[in-house]
């Protein structure tokens, strides 16, 4: 039987600014280790709400990271923040206690000496150095995307979903490219993903297009979809994964990093840009193509299934057994 860590305390931080990345992927790796849902939460009372409503205990504390630690007295801290300044307190106070601490991040950010460093991204920015554990081999998904990318499945054809994150931006940007997808398919049916957040009102979408709120991870909606406009995070890799042809378009500039690599690989199109009238037209262009092109989509695809196998959570979960089990865990261990 697979060994289960128990007591594992996460810090995340997430909201609608940042999105609800970080604490979805926290929720991947609970999963995947068996382990309860204790958080300790940076974000607003929203974020709190939101997080409650996806079981996990918020553990609100007005001390010092020390002073929790010591009272939950976890084996294992795992800390998913952007933020290195937010992340060193806790890293080094684990440290202090001699608690085993994993942290995960996104293009290099948020590095702060933890004895395992994880990080699933294609390619890293010039100058940041690689994660002990680096690549999309190592990029945790969503545990049904594994399961998914195995079974044989047809796709709804034109069926397009835009997915850009969970933060409030979706308000606005979702609405805006479904009206200029519709304009160049009318026959296209548009799923917009709401994100963690309050559910947007219907009233302000074309017709053929829809919200949707999907809390278990986008996974059905990324194998059903004929065609997907991405950002640059997790939900990128899981449709590279599932072989959904994909359009990119980063939300801010720190995506950019990404959706390149990814068009460079062959494994999407990228409508990136820092005008974001164009960057939604030429998104908007680039599902048509697909759409159109079913061959070369099916290649790209192909190419992107590739990069990204989807047993990265598995692969993270080993690692993190052996940084606490004591006579291994050294092996691990870096200076804060």
């Amino acid at each position: 039987m697979a060994k289960r860590i128990e007591r594992v305390l996460f810090r995340t931080a997430a909201g609608p600014r940042r999105g609800f990345g970080h604490l979805a992927r926290c929720g991947v790796i609970a999963r995947v280790l068996g382990t309860g849902r204790d958080l300790s939460l940076r974000g607003s009372a929203v974020t709190v709400r939101a997080a409650k409503a996806l079981g996990w205990r918020v553990i609100a504390h007005a001390g010092t990271p020390a002073a929790l630690l010591r009272r939950l007295v976890p084996v294992m801290l795992i800390v998913d923040d952007p933020s290195a300044r937010a992340a060193l307190g806790w890293v080094r106070a684990a440290q202090r206690l001699r608690i085993p601490v994993a942290s995960v991040h996104d293009l290099g950010l948020g590095r702060a000496g933890a004895d395992l460093t994880i990080d699933g991204s294609l390619r890293l920015p010039a100058g940041r150095r690689p994660a002990d554990l680096q690549g999309p081999a190592f990029a945790v998904l969503h545990l049904e995307i594994e399961a998914l990318r195995a079974r044989a499945r047809r796709r709804e054809p034109n069926r397009v979903l835009i997915a850009l994150g969970g933060g409030a931006h979706i308000r606005t940007l979702g609405p805006a490219l479904a009206a200029r997808i519709r304009r160049a398919l009318p026959h296209a049916r548009v799923d917009i993903a709401a994100g963690l957040l309050p559910h947007p009102a219907p009233g302000r979408l074309p017709a053929g297009c829809r919200w949707i709120t999907m809390p278990d991870g986008l996974a059905p909606a990324l194998a059903n979809a004929s065609a997907a406009v991405l950002a640059g995070g997790i939900t990128l890799y899981e449709a590279c994964a599932l072989g959904t042809p994909v359009v990119t378009l980063a939300v801010v500039p720190a995506q950019r990093v990404t959706t390149r690599a990814f068009a460079l690989a062959g494994a999407t199109l990228d409508a990136s840009g820092p005008v974001r009238r164009i960057a939604l037209d030429r998104a908007a262009a680039g599902v048509s193509y697909l759409l159109s092109h079913p061959r070369e989509a099916a290649q790209q695809a192909g190419r992107a299934r590739q990069l990204v196998d989807g047993r990265g959570a598995s692969r993270v979960r080993a690692h993190l057994v052996a940084l606490v089990d004591p006579g291994r865990a050294a092996e691990h261990r870096h200076v804060a």
